[in-house]
């Protein structure tokens, strides 16, 4: 008797759905927390003088103090997403935050916007 062959598998070897090995949904993969570990290591007991040279930006120059400020919020407090709000279906509305963005840029785009002639409506709550 001839001995059978088994058939090689070509395509997919496992179903569609059954994941098999990897990392589970959420949980951080070994660089990244190496890299944080790192990074703690070398900022221990260092909150005093990162307090100092903030306090020292704050009086040199205000804008990069809260601009600094803004970005180590970052690390602190999660972004939030961009934000739809529809109104009756007729309106919509957007807000997208731009990390980029200064207070001069923004207080810009307003002016920008009201300039267009866009109907807006105030609304008490």
């Amino acid at each position: 008797m001839a001995e059978e062959k088994k058939k090689k598998v070509v395509g997919r070897p496992f179903q569609v759905g059954n994941a098999v090995g990897g990392r589970t949904k959420g949980s951080v993969n070994k660089v990244t927390k190496f890299s944080r570990e790192v990074l703690t290591l070398a900022l221990a007991g260092q909150e005093e003088n990162i307090r100092n040279a903030l306090e020292k930006l704050s009086e040199k120059n205000p804008e990069a103090y809260i601009n600094a400020v803004a970005k180590l919020l970052n690390y602190a407090i999660p972004k939030l997403q961009s934000t739809e709000i529809n109104t009756g279906g007729n309106t919509k509305i957007e807000i997208t935050l731009d990390d980029n963005m200064s207070v001069d840029d923004l207080k810009r785009r307003m002016e920008e916007m009201e300039a267009e002639e866009t109907d807006f409506e105030e609304v008490d709550e």
